[in-house]
């Protein structure tokens, strides 16, 4: 299980560099806006700083979706796991409406399928979750604890 949890990391390691040169090459208005109007999202016009960012997304998401599948019962581990695939579906149709309807509309076609690139992302790592099984571990490779070993 350990195995394909790195090749999940890897993958989004990937998809975040593809993202972050997609959303890179935004339009000249998007550039012009990002640096004199909106500072905050600078981040975007530098692709390593951009993979960086979406990376970290990505894998706290892993992280707290691995902790979720390994130290709670499979139903909340599922559960969360669909709710994270609707919060990444809904998440996408607003953003969606946000590039149809603002001023973002005015970015590149790149930008928009970089960000929802973000959301697909998003939801791999959720549906990956909702399929894995649990390693199972047989009863013969259980050790005895030190507190059953005393009491003998």
């Amino acid at each position: 299980m350990g195995k394909n949890i790195f090749i999940l990391v890897l993958i989004q390691a990937l998809m975040a560099v593809l993202m972050s040169f997609m959303i890179a090459k935004m339009s000249f208005m998007g550039r012009m806006g990002i640096t004199f109007l909106y500072r905050e999202y600078l981040v975007l016009k530098s692709p390593w700083k951009t993979a960086a960012l979406i990376f970290a997304i990505q894998l706290f998401l892993i992280v707290i979706l691995a902790f979720f599948k390994y130290f709670t019962p499979a139903k909340i581990a599922n559960a969360l796991s669909i709710f994270t695939i609707l919060l990444g579906i809904g998440a996408a149709y607003f953003t969606y409406l946000d590039f149809t309807t603002t001023s973002h509309k005015y970015m590149k076609s790149n930008f928009h399928i970089g960000v929802y690139l973000f959301w697909v992302a998003w939801v791999f790592s959720a549906i990956f979750f909702l399929f894995l099984k649990k390693k199972k571990v047989a009863l013969t490779d259980l050790e005895p604890t030190t507190a059953i070993l005393e009491t003998e």
